[in-house]
C-alpha cells in the first residue's frame, strides 16, 4: 500500500489547483508518481516540467528515450516505472528482445548499436558514478552537446523520479502487470 494517498484536485489549495491541471494536461491524468508529488504541488509542477521536456521536447527519438527510461528503472529496481515505460516502448517500436534484455539484465548485447551505446552510458552513470571516456565520447559524437547533456538529463530524471516512487511504495495502476523481475 502506498505510503501517501493520491491526491485529488479538490484536496489542494485553489491556488494549487493551477499545478495539478497542468500535470494532467501534459500527461492526460495525475497518475503514479504525480500522485504523490502533489503532496508538494510547487515541487511535482517542477519535477513534471523537467518530465515534459525530457519526455516530449528532447531531440532524440521516442524509442530510444524509452529504452534508456527501462534501463534507468532496471538499474534502480522500479518496477512502476519499468512496467509503465515498457508499455510505451512498445507503443514507439521497441522489440520485445530489448526489453526483455534489459529487464533481465543481460544488456546492452543484443541491442542495436545506438540502444547499445545508451544503455551503457546509463549503466556506468547508473553502476559505477562515472562514464568512461569511451563511452562519453561515443555518445558526444552521436548527439553532439546539446543531446549528450539531454541525455544525462533524461537519465537524472527518471532516477529522481524512480527514488519517489521506491520511497513512498507507490504501486502498480489499474491495469498494469510487473514486468521487471526483482
Amino acid at each position: 500500500m502506498a505510503r501517501l494517498p493520491t491526491v485529488s484536485r479538490d484536496r489542494l489549495n485553489p491556488e494549487d489547483q493551477g499545478y495539478f491541471d497542468e500535470i494532467a494536461e501534459s500527461r492526460g491524468s495525475v497518475r503514479g508518481p504525480y500522485g504523490v508529488l502533489l503532496h508538494n504541488p510547487k515541487l511535482a509542477a517542477r519535477i513534471a516540467a523537467t518530465g515534459a521536456y525530457v519526455r516530449f521536447e528532447f531531440d532524440l527519438s521516442e524509442a530510444l528515450k524509452e529504452v534508456v527510461i527501462l534501463a534507468t528503472a532496471r538499474e534502480i529496481k522500479s518496477q512502476y516505472e519499468f512496467s509503465a515505460h515498457a508499455r510505451l516502448a512498445r507503443n514507439a517500436g521497441v522489440s520485445e528482445d530489448t526489453i526483455r534484455s534489459i529487464a533481465q539484465g543481460t544488456a546492452p548485447q543484443g541491442l542495436s548499436e545506438d540502444e547499445g551505446l545508451l544503455v551503457r552510458y546509463a549503466h556506468e552513470l547508473l553502476r559505477d558514478h562515472k562514464i568512461t571516456d569511451a563511452t562519453f565520447n561515443a555518445v558526444h559524437a552521436r548527439l553532439g552537446d546539446q543531446g549528450t547533456i539531454g541525455l544525462t538529463g533524461l537519465i537524472g530524471h527518471y532516477l529522481l523520479v524512480g527514488q519517489f516512487l521506491t520511497a513512498f511504495d507507490v504501486e502498480l495502476g489499474a491495469g498494469m502487470t510487473p514486468e521487471l523481475p526483482l
